[in-house]
């Protein structure tokens, strides 16, 4: 086996290490404490899997070489606010400081597209974090929106930003197993954090370093936006929740269906935008499909 093969980098590495530690976590920590800490799962998943494809530069240069940087700084204050035990709103607010970090530093960008990318984040960010961390539903949009990014992102140029936007899709799935059909962990801010604030790192690389329509990355952070909508016509339909996990798959055809609307555009909006870079390191990246 090629241990260095994109399809083992982007889908048997997070997979496997995601599903593994969050049982092991959950077995070692008992019903309580365990079902509690296992979506630390996602975290040693990324961190491994960023670790295994990019390294570690220190300084780091490129927009590439600060993702593991700004994934360790996500996982660390996702750590934080679990063990302290914050409320939602500390943990939306705390997030949204780091993310406001997190896009200046990975990018020149006029002020106006900084605020819009900020509010947008923090939008992505609240849709997450207010979720029932014992339900899938956050979790079916991080996995569809991070398989819509990864597709995005190779449609527009970069098979290296494709790799990383699916095993952050793959990471959130193997934990995620955890909680369909039946909940056995909870999916609190120790995994959450680090899934948000990579996916929307991951899509300001995007922006920023290929010819993606901004409509199109638009369209995908829409997709955080399909358990609110399930929500609002279940009530207008005066129908009460059904199973959890068939519930989880409207919330996943939701978010498809802005996934679906991001494709076309990044497909057929027409030439892409002038001035847009490649993404520096994909010239090495030679992907062995």
């Amino acid at each position: 086996m090629d241990f260095h093969h994109p399809l083992f980098q982007s889908l048997v590495l997070p997979l496997v290490l995601a599903f593994a530690a969050t049982g092991v976590l959950r077995a070692m920590l008992g019903p309580g404490a365990g079902a509690r800490w296992a979506a630390l799962g996602v975290p040693l998943a990324l961190l491994v899997g960023m670790s295994w494809v990019l390294g570690w530069r220190v300084p780091p240069g490129s927009l590439i070489e600060k993702l593991p940087w700004v994934y360790l700084a996500a996982a660390l204050m996702g750590i934080g606010l679990e063990a302290s035990r914050a409320d939602r709103k500390a943990q939306w607010l705390a997030a949204g400081l780091l993310w406001a970090i997190v896009v200046v530093a990975l990018g020149k960008q006029p002020w106006v597209p900084r605020v819009g990318s900020w509010l947008v984040g923090m939008a992505v960010i609240g849709a997450v974090l207010y979720e029932v961390p014992s339900r899938c539903h956050v979790a079916a949009m991080l996995v569809v929106a991070g398989v819509g990014l990864a597709l995005v992102a190779m449609m527009s140029g970069s098979a290296l930003l494709f790799e990383l936007s699916l095993g952050l899709a793959v990471a959130v799935a193997g934990t995620a197993l955890w909680l369909w059909p039946v909940p056995r962990i909870s999916l609190g801010a120790s995994g959450l954090l680090v899934a948000v604030i990579g996916w929307l790192s991951l899509a300001q690389g995007v922006a920023l370093s290929t010819s993606v329509r901004p409509g199109a990355v638009l369209l995908l952070a829409a997709a955080f936006s399909a358990a609110d909508i399930v929500r609002v016509l279940r009530r207008r339909l005066h129908r009460g929740e059904g199973r959890a996990w068939v519930e989880a798959l409207v919330v996943a055809a939701v978010a498809a269906a802005w996934v679906a609307a991001a494709l076309a555009i990044a497909q057929w909006a027409g030439p892409p935008r002038s001035g847009s870079a490649k993404v520096p390191d994909d010239p090495y990246y030679t992907p062995k499909w």
